[in-house]
């Protein structure tokens, strides 16, 4: 019995593995995913908006570089202040400041030590820049998924035609035998009309889907940039060409997967870094400073310029913000609370779309079996009524009929397998695989 279960179990857990490995096979697919996700425009546009990061970086570490400014005042003072004395010589005055005052100066302005705040900016733009960079592989992901859909899509419509052109060859082979019974008198006018009408509803209906088929090249084109026309073969044996996707059954360890987790995890990692910089903004700031110029005013000649200078080293304490840095670290805690229970309820969608995608699955799968027999009970009915037909022991009703059963049983069992294929493929989006 052991032997039994391990038997069973062994190929889902073989199926799990080579899923994350390389749920995409058919290389034509996987060569127009890649072109999608490298030449999409709006992947191109998240890559330009991603240099912002760069340059958010190179503006934090200049908070390490000096600041330099060059300063020219001109003041003009009065009264002047002044003190008369008497001298050998007579009265004199000393002036304290003259009328014109003049300075040129350039002064720097150093950090010396922030206590880390520098630092922590530095991190959060570099956790911020990988929120960024998983926001585009994310991006890069939903449209491998849109291409690989559009693909199948396509696939299915050149099935659809395929079988849509065979019922209109049986119903010009109708056709034929019917002329050639009226020729004899075993058949009348009305019978080819009604098979005529029924040939033109097929060549409509051909064209239908011929039309949605073009829209979906045309889809494939806009994101792939490449033009698909009469480049997709579908095989018509019962199965799509060499990309058998393997349901998956199990989340397994979607964290690791999913764009959408990774997302949530990184913002957390973000608000993280903004709750520890709320607490380190009331650290000081030690600044060192350092000026020199020329300027008049300077005793005892007060009117000549003088070289002059100065440097000095400074603690700029903060006492009361006005963003509240206490009020800044609740907000950021409930952010990662509410961010956590987004992780949770994306877990629960998963296991819920997961198993939805099962079941469906399941129901198509006993659907697509009793349709293969279908399938050939219909058509082995059909070449019973031709051969009847040409026997003049059915009417042309009765081989109407049985060619519309077939035609209904093929379009049944190609809309199934591409129902199947869309359901394996959906399993892969609910968990997040990597397809690109």
């Amino acid at each position: 019995m052991k032997k039994i279960i391990g038997a069973l179990l062994l190929p889902l857990l073989v199926q799990t593995a080579f899923t994350q490995e390389a749920p995409i096979k058919d290389e034509q697919l996987r060569s127009l995913i890649q072109s999608a996700v490298t030449n999409y425009p709006r992947i191109h546009e998240l890559e330009e908006q991603l240099k912002a990061d760069d340059v958010k970086k190179e503006m934090i570490k200049a908070g390490y570089l000096p600041t330099v400014n060059a300063d020219l005042t001109y003041n003009f003072l009065a009264p002047s202040p002044k003190v008369e004395f008497e001298t050998p010589t007579g009265k004199n005055s000393l002036a304290f400041q003259p009328y014109n005052n003049y300075n040129a100066a350039v002064s720097i302005r150093q950090l010396i030590y922030d206590f880390g705040k520098t630092k922590l900016k530095l991190e959060r733009n570099e956790a911020e820049r990988t929120l960024n960079i998983n926001g585009i592989d994310n991006t890069r992901n939903a449209i491998a998924y849109q291409v690989a859909q559009i693909y199948y899509n396509i696939q299915f419509l050149q099935k659809s035609i395929h079988v849509q052109n065979d019922q209109i060859s049986s119903l010009k082979e109708n056709e034929r035998l019917i002329q050639a019974k009226i020729r004899n008198g075993d058949a009348l006018e009305y019978d080819l009309l009604t098979t005529q009408v029924r040939t033109a509803n097929a060549t409509n209906r051909q064209s239908d889907l011929q039309t949605q088929l073009e829209k979906q090249y045309v889809l494939m084109e806009w994101l792939s940039g490449v033009d698909t026309r009469g480049k997709i073969a579908a095989s018509y044996a019962g199965t799509y060409r060499e990309d058998e996707l393997n349901l998956i059954l199990e989340p397994g360890d979607w964290k690791k997967t999913n764009y959408d987790a990774q997302q949530i995890e990184k913002q957390i990692a973000v608000y993280e870094l903004d709750k520890k910089e709320s607490t380190i903004e009331s650290r000081p700031n030690i600044m060192g400073t350092a000026s020199g110029g020329v300027r008049n005013g300077i005793q005892p000649d007060i009117d000549q310029f003088r070289l002059n200078g100065g440097f000095g080293v400074g603690v700029s304490i903060p006492i009361l913000s006005a963003d509240r840095p206490k009020l800044r670290q609740k907000m950021t805690q409930v952010q990662i609370e509410t961010a956590k229970k987004s992780m949770q309820t994306l877990e629960a969608t998963i296991r819920k779309d997961l198993a939805t995608v099962q079941k469906d699955f399941q129901g198509i799968q006993e659907k697509l079996g009793n349709t293969n027999v279908l399938v050939t009970q219909a058509q082995r009915a059909y070449k019973l009524a031709q051969v009847r037909f040409k026997e003049g022991l059915i009417t042309n009703v009765e081989l109407l009929d049985a060619q519309t059963n077939v035609e209904n049983a093929e379009l049944q069992q190609v809309q199934l397998q591409y129902q199947a294929q869309l359901d394996k493929l959906e399993s892969h989006k609910v968990v997040g695989s990597k397809i690109f």
